[in-house]
């Protein structure tokens, strides 16, 4: 785990912890806010993780089969706990698996205009 020191915040209803010193990118923490909010959607609701199958199958259709798409088919494959990990964890590897995301669509363009705006402001 990353952490170093923490700073908590509160976003749409949702409070996160952010590291205040740490080797991620604030594009890496934007993103980790962002699917920190999708992992709390499919807490509530389960089946959106189908949204995600349809993007790699979509994404599969226009560019064919690529070691990222079997990846990510894989964890959407294995379960919420571990697509909640991949979600949400502060590791190296979540970060790697957020950076190219099947859960496009599952935000509402209101969520993510406030996040990006809150990170721009920083």
């Amino acid at each position: 785990m990353l952490l170093i020191d923490y700073r908590t915040t509160t976003v749409l209803g949702v409070t996160y912890v952010e590291q205040v010193d740490n080797k991620y990118q604030p594009s890496d923490w934007r993103s980790l806010e962002m699917h920190r909010l999708i992992a709390k959607k499919l807490e509530a609701n389960p089946s959106l993780v189908e949204r995600a199958r349809s993007n790699i199958s979509r994404w599969k259709s226009l560019r064919g089969e690529t070691p990222a798409y079997s990846e990510r088919e894989d964890i959407l494959s294995s379960g919420n706990d571990r697509i909640l990990r991949a979600l949400t964890a502060e590791d190296q590897e979540s970060a790697r698996l957020r950076s190219s995301t099947p859960f496009t669509g599952i935000l509402s363009e209101t969520e993510r205009k406030e996040i990006y705006a809150r990170w721009n402001r920083r």
